[in-house]
């Protein structure tokens, strides 16, 4: 074996590296290009979804306006008052010093003097009532039948799941 026949092989062999190359380079590409026209079409499908669901809301708020909806004279008339609780006009004229739809102010009772104060009057006791012998009673009514989740043994234990209809 010559070094030109040992030098031809490897001519050849890097030849068939770089081709390989190639065509993986071409396969890599094709792919991104499929994956980008997938993104592409599943985006455009997302913004004409949400166009409809836009379009939908707006005319679902146009409908509402036709209508009335809340937002109607009587609920728009008064904005200024919402519970009771009117806007602070410190700066307008008659300003006072403290807002009008506050709470009144609170009064205390005068103090008393210390000899003036008597404990409430009490009660007399209540006798209590005397046993009264009651009619023989009639007879009980027959028992009822069990409820549907009543537990059947007295010594149910609610840690120890053996007892479970399921485990038996």
């Amino acid at each position: 074996m010559s070094i030109t026949d040992e030098v031809a092989r490897m001519r050849e062999r890097l030849e068939g590296l770089v081709r390989e190359q190639a065509d993986r380079r071409a396969l890599r590409d094709r792919q991104a290009d499929e994956a980008k026209a997938k993104a592409q079409d599943y985006m455009t499908k997302q913004v004409q979804a949400a166009e409809r669901y836009v379009d939908h809301r707006r005319e679902l708020g146009r409908r509402e306006k036709e209508a009335g909806g809340w937002a109607t004279e009587k609920t728009l008339a008064d904005k200024s008052n919402v519970m009771g609780f009117g806007v602070d006009d410190e700066d307008g004229p008659g300003f006072t010093g403290h807002n009008l739809a506050t709470a009144p102010p609170v009064t205390r009772p005068e103090p008393q003097p210390a000899g003036a104060w008597q404990p409430p009057p009490v009660a007399p006791p209540v006798p209590e009532p005397v046993a009264v012998a009651e009619p023989a009673a009639a007879p009980a009514p027959a028992p009822r039948r069990a409820g549907r989740h009543a537990r059947r043994e007295e010594s149910f234990d609610d840690d120890d799941f053996s007892n479970n209809s399921w485990m038996k």
